[in-house]
């Protein structure tokens, strides 16, 4: 039996094994979210199957393939992370340090009530993740500057920043949807 389906046989046989675990602990660790689980699981198996050769046993198969799934799970999430970032990061600086004198009437009305909605919405944040989006999109402060205000480690900084834009998108979707802003 040639090696590449020996190779092959054995994968399935692990997959059909695995499949189910993994994709639970894969929503457990997502907090639930079976839509993002599914991506993840989908992800993870497909680089199980490249890096299959690679395997040394120096662990079980599912603690192989769930150290696979973590590291996938921090690509989905820094993936989402930029695609939040696409559209909020200039929503809310365009807003933060747009200059109305060279608007026209039209214009200046636009981002005037683009204001107001953002006020509203940020109002409706906690009080904690208003201050994260103040701090780094107003006051323009680095991640660094944040962590040692807040004094919280700088990846914990990122993750309640990330968290904070996603609940502002939520607001801004249910608030504002005449806005017609560019939401993914």
């Amino acid at each position: 039996m040639p090696l590449r389906l020996f190779r092959h046989e054995s994968f399935e046989i692990v997959y059909r094994r695995l499949a189910l675990p993994l994709l639970k602990f894969l929503v457990k660790r997502m907090g639930g979210d079976q839509a993002a689980a599914e991506e993840v699981f989908a992800r993870t198996i497909s680089a199980a199957w490249e890096s299959w050769h690679s395997f040394r046993h120096k662990s079980s198969y599912f603690t192989w393939i769930c150290r696979i799934g973590l590291n996938k799970i921090a690509d989905y999430y820094r993936d989402q992370v930029n695609d939040n970032s696409r559209w909020v990061l200039p929503v809310l600086e365009d807003i933060a340090q747009a200059d109305t004198n060279q608007l026209d009437p039209y214009e200046r009305a636009a981002l005037s009530e683009l204001r107001a909605a953002m006020r509203e919405c940020l109002d409706l944040l906690p009080d904690e993740k208003r201050k994260l989006l103040q701090f780094r999109y107003w006051r323009e402060m680095t991640i660094k500057e944040i962590s040692k205000l807040t004094g919280s480690s700088e990846r914990a900084v990122e993750g309640k920043i990330y968290r904070a834009k996603k609940i502002l998108k939520t607001i801004l979707r249910e608030k504002h949807p005449a806005l017609g802003l560019e939401m993914k």
